[in-house]
């Protein structure tokens, strides 16, 4: 009988023992989200533009990247233009580019 009695404390013993990793586990805090992109603003007159790099400057000197070259086609130095934009590899890539007349 004490044979048992002395199984049975060990036997609780270990499974409280394995209890604790898991435990533990649960009060670890969890690493914060990515923040989600948000889409900067700018607004400005156009200096000019240059479709083999896909890029047009504002008056201040913002550059703006675009997807696709076909998007600059209205645009033309003295427009005025509003635009949204990402920081992407520390360029600024449109999102959204409308001529404001």
């Amino acid at each position: 009988m004490k044979v048992l009695a002395t199984l049975v404390a060990v036997a609780v013993l270990a499974m409280s023992f394995a209890w604790v990793p898991v435990a533990m586990a649960q009060q670890q805090p969890q690493a914060p989200a990515a923040p989600a992109m948000k889409d900067k603003h700018v607004q400005g007159a156009v200096k000019s533009v240059d479709a083999a790099k896909k890029t047009v400057t504002l008056q201040d000197g913002t550059t703006l990247m675009v997807a696709d070259a076909a998007a600059l086609k209205e645009l033309k130095p003295g427009s005025m233009i509003k635009a949204s934009y990402e920081d992407r590899s520390g360029q600024k890539m449109a999102t959204s580019i409308e001529v404001v007349k």
